[in-house]
């Protein structure tokens, strides 16, 4: 018995822009006694379906923008004769479609660091339930990814994420009701010794993957005041404490690194954190703009951005700080997820 993970994609270049991270933390959440596990990542190849026999797992994790490929994969992979379990962002909010129409054994909801292990050992004992609820983990157990198992020269940017979750309810975004509105934090050490591995295995670009990098702002620390939440101050300052924690030591590492991240606009007026940034080489952020006018901006829940006039004296600081990047929408919203069932009937033919 053998254990996949596949990153599914219509379409394969040849080389990644961003290493997809989840294959290699659900990688290193793979029980030694199962061996390493054989990771697809279709963005660079097709999958190899001889390589897929009676009685393996095949894990796949999907995004709405993806999963039709993955549940492509899935039924193939049943067909040959495997066990098929699906998680990710679309898994997690629909995970009746995976098993309807993906072939899935089992469908994972939220965080796999923890329960991955269990999937794995249910589905070769043959107590596999249908859903498996990973939960939101605390910052402290998340793995750290098997980078030793990611192809060399493949990938344009390494990834590693230093926080889970978002404090804001974008409608667009599915983020926070997938990873929570409790930012988790990891602690500052243990991403740093992951960056200087990825360092030694040759990357020196890095992006900071994280739903948003500016997790406490100082309207969150002003408003706890004026409500006289004390354990919620002291929360919110030990938060941005480790936050400069953390660039101060981003800054130590070799200067031939540069990383990249996202934030929330509201960073623009906090300039100690924007220059915490520079000095750690945060070289860009990405910043959701989604709208220039106030209404715009309340019909998807995004008032604490700027609008108008204000909207550029906000970005401003950014510009000449940390080289910050705005568009019409952030990361996040390409992650946005909806029903496949609500969706368009015809769709693209897959390309080999």
């Amino acid at each position: 018995m053998r254990v996949h993970l596949v990153n599914p994609s219509d379409t394969s270049f040849g080389i990644g822009v961003i290493t997809p991270r989840w294959l290699y933390v659900l990688a290193a959440a793979t029980p030694a006694e199962y061996g390493d596990p054989l990771i697809t990542d279709e963005t660079l190849d097709q999958i190899q379906p001889d390589l897929i026999q009676p009685g393996d797992i095949v894990g796949i994790g999907i995004h709405t923008g993806n999963a039709l490929r993955g549940m492509e994969v899935g039924r193939m992979a049943r067909e040959r004769g495997a066990w098929v379990a699906y998680g990710g962002i679309h898994a997690t909010l629909y995970p009746e479609e995976a098993l309807e129409l993906g072939g899935a054994h089992v469908v994972v909801k939220g965080d796999g660091d923890i329960v991955w292990a269990k999937v794995i050992a249910d589905l070769v004992n043959g107590t596999a339930q249908q859903i498996y609820d990973g939960g939101r983990i605390s910052g402290d157990d998340f793995l750290p990814a098997r980078w030793d198992l990611a192809p060399r020269d493949r990938y344009m940017w390494a990834s590693v994420q230093t926080v889970r979750g978002c404090a804001k309810h974008c409608s667009f975004c599915s983020v926070w009701r997938t990873d929570g509105q409790k930012p988790r934090q990891r602690g500052s050490d243990i991403v740093i010794q992951e960056i200087v591995q990825l360092r030694r295995l040759g990357f020196r670009f890095v992006a900071l993957a994280d739903d948003n990098f500016y997790p406490v702002t100082l309207t969150d620390i002003e408003l706890a005041e004026k409500q006289g939440n004390t354990a919620r101050i002291e929360e919110l300052k030990a938060m941005r404490a480790e936050r400069f924690d953390l660039m101060e030591k981003l800054a130590k590492l070799p200067e031939d690194m540069a990383f990249f991240t996202q934030i929330t606009m509201e960073a623009g007026e906090d300039t100690e954190f924007l220059d915490a940034m520079r000095e750690a080489r945060i070289h860009g952020a990405l910043v959701g703009v989604e709208s220039v006018t106030e209404e715009g901006l309340k019909a998807v829940f995004k008032t604490f951005n700027a609008a108008g006039d204000n909207l550029a004296k906000r970005l401003k600081p950014s510009r000449s700080t940390a080289y910050t990047c705005s568009g019409p929408s952030s990361l996040d919203c390409l992650q946005t997820a909806r029903p496949l069932s609500r969706q368009r009937p015809h769709w693209p033919k897959r390309r080999s």
